[in-house]
């Protein structure tokens, strides 16, 4: 593990927490490879452009295509291959099992709920959990991105186009549907990619492209020199994101069905956008239905459900604004109980809630206590500890944040669960006792604490001030410091605000235990070195 040095930020890490890799720092502290990070200089051309999204922009997320492209090659090892991969990242595997036991595809598990990588490539299959990695890949990367209207913008319409292509290409009896999913959701990565990393060139296209009958390719010609689709072309050319996506993006194969669907489904989605009863759409959908070789009826049904399925699948994986933006006919919006800015019903979205799993908790705990008989790396340590505590536990958010080198600021380090990157942002907090907040009489205290549990002290509700209000609501929450030599340097934090579920005492218990480990891990390596 690389340990950060003195060199890093002041606000890096926190005393006697070196150990802790810089690197998984809170985004808006702009660490190298994050979109919002602040720009050096803008790229002079194309080339440079490549360059700047692969090794500055993007790195995490290239390395994740490629790891999972290259064992998408080798049919016969590739499902213990493509577990590998995900269970390297413990943020993507907790968001993988809790989008494949959502009711989006509890009809593929047969009952069955989904607890480890492994059974979810069984029961889903290889190329559905491919699809659902690179979908999160792509929030994760992009969701944050520097001009956030824009990433939201391309971000819907890349998902409503690929559960369109997924359906054609499934009534037209392809293969691998899920393989068209792909090559659809990152039809536009060339726009995301710039639209999510801080450039001095973004907000003067941004601009350029308000100007009343604007053309989008000649902006982008005048301020880039080359048009976003060329971008898009070069990033998968260089990610070696498939032939499909790259004949697509050249303009081949008009006689293929595959990239026939691939565009049909991106020009739906954006036509759609002017509204589903536009003469545009209209008309579009009569072609569609010569194109599908059915009835026109039966194709407007069946891509206005689309549309509510994509509106669904976006708020699923935690693309909220972009789930906001996709664009429903009245039909789907009546039937569905959608509007923009609720798009899943409350039933719906507690029953994708991860329950109380004991036996998982028992897992991951034997886990941790095996990585601290010898040399760990801390940060995954704590990672396992949220993700334990997060799917364990069943806690719709779990997050870890430290203080930073003058004990004045409580910032987040790590998160998991719903709404992680707003909850990530919101985490910021003031430690001084001109400011007192229940987090800071948490670390003051170093005791754990359940805030408006059973015998809660109600002195404490006056410490709930309107910054913390705002992150955690009216819901309860558990809370407990984090220590090394008796001196706390961040907590651990949880709540089940997401799905208003309650918490109760075992549930408390469970986190202190986990809470515990992360302590004596913490502990044994500042003994260790």
């Amino acid at each position: 593990m690389a340990v950060p040095t003195t060199q890093d930020t002041p606000e890096t890490l926190a005393p006697d927490a070196e150990t802790i890799d810089s690197s998984a720092q809170n985004p808006t502290e702009n660490p190298p490879g994050n979109p919002q990070a602040a720009p050096d200089k803008t790229p002079r051309n194309f080339a440079e452009w490549i360059e700047k999204l692969s090794d500055k922009g993007m790195p995490v997320f290239a390395k994740t295509v490629k790891d999972i492209a290259g064992v998408a090659a080798d049919r016969e090892s590739s499902a213990a291959e493509l577990s590998r991969v995900i269970l390297q990242d413990a943020a993507m595997t907790a968001r993988l099992l809790r989008v494949a036991n959502s009711p989006m595809y509890s009809m593929s598990l047969s009952g069955h709920t989904v607890s480890t990588v492994s059974r979810a490539v069984i029961l889903l299959g290889f190329d559905t959990v491919r699809s659902l990695c690179l979908s999160i890949a792509i929030i994760d990367a992009i969701g944050n991105g520097a001009q956030k209207t824009r990433v939201a913008e391309h971000m819907a319409r890349s998902f409503h186009a690929a559960v369109q292509a997924r359906s054609f290409a499934t009534k037209r009896r392809d293969p691998s549907p899920e393989e068209v999913f792909i090559a659809t959701l990152l039809c536009n990565i060339g726009d995301l990619a710039f639209w999510g990393l801080k450039s001095d060139a973004a907000p003067k296209l941004n601009e350029a492209l308000q100007r009343p009958g604007v053309d989008r390719a000649g902006a982008e010609r005048e301020v880039l020199g080359f048009e976003l689709d060329e971008l898009s072309l070069g990033l998968a050319r260089k990610w070696q994101l498939g032939t499909l996506l790259e004949n697509t993006l050249e303009n081949k194969g008009d006689s293929n069905p595959r990239v026939s669907s691939v565009r049909m489904a991106h020009e739906l989605a954006l036509k759609a956008e002017k509204g589903w009863d536009s003469p545009e759409v209209k008309q579009f959908l009569v072609r569609m239905s010569e194109a599908l070789y059915l009835p026109l009826k039966d194709v407007t049904k069946l891509v206005h459900e689309n549309a509510n399925e994509a509106a669904k699948a976006a708020q699923c994986f935690g693309a909220g604004a972009a789930a906001e933006r996709i664009p429903l006919p009245n039909s789907q919006r009546k039937s569905a109980e959608h509007r923009p800015g609720a798009v899943l019903r409350a039933d719906e979205a507690k029953a994708q809630f991860t329950a109380p799993d004991p036996m998982l908790q028992l897992t991951i705990l034997r886990e941790l206590s095996g990585m601290l008989d010898g040399q760990h790396d801390i940060n995954l340590l704590l990672e396992m500890v949220l993700e334990g505590i997060s799917r364990g536990i069943g806690m719709d958010r779990a997050l870890f944040a430290m203080l930073n080198p003058e004990r004045t600021r409580l910032r987040a380090r790590y998160a998991l669960g719903w709404d992680k990157d707003d909850m990530r942002e919101k985490f910021l907090f003031d430690i001084s006792p001109l400011k007192a907040n229940i987090f800071s009489h948490a670390l003051e205290s170093r005791q754990p604490l359940w805030f408006g549990g059973p015998g809660a002290d109600s002195r404490l509700t006056k410490l709930k001030t309107p910054e913390v209000r705002e992150l955690t609501g009216d819901a309860q929450f558990f809370v407990m410091p984090v220590e090394i030599n008796g001196r706390s340097i961040g907590l651990f934090y949880a709540d089940r605000k997401s799905s208003e579920r309650a918490l109760d005492e075992d549930s408390y218990m469970a986190f202190r235990h986990f809470c515990q480990q992360a302590n004596l891990a913490l502990s044994q390596t500042r003994r260790g070195r």
